[in-house]
């Protein structure tokens, strides 16, 4: 389960919350195809925090596990230079490399 922080972090991106069940982390993740259970979410969430998440232990045997905002705000930023060098460099310079060859 390499990178299992960054899917993480996305299913909470994908949907757009900073606060998650570890439960609700595994499902989202088995439905993109990767095999995680809730117990393997917590147990990562554990080794992170409490850096990146914060973890509330509920009475129904769940974790809670919130990102810190932050690091939501940090990976947005990554994203949004991400979209602006494609959008400059690949969509409109690249073309342009390719008509001039």
């Amino acid at each position: 389960m390499t990178n299992l922080s960054d899917k993480i972090i996305s299913v909470f991106l994908d949907k757009q919350v900073l606060i998650l069940k570890n439960s609700d982390i595994s499902l989202s993740l088995i439905a993109q195809g990767i095999q995680c259970y809730a117990e393997d979410v917590r147990r990562h969430a554990q080794l992170l925090s409490p850096g990146l998440f914060q973890l509330s232990y509920n009475k129904d045997s769940t974790v809670t596990i919130r990102v810190d905002p932050q690091v939501i705000d940090f990976v947005f930023f990554c994203f949004f230079l991400i979209y602006l060098f494609r959008l400059i460099f690949v969509d409109h310079f690249l073309p342009v490399i390719v008509i001039i060859r």
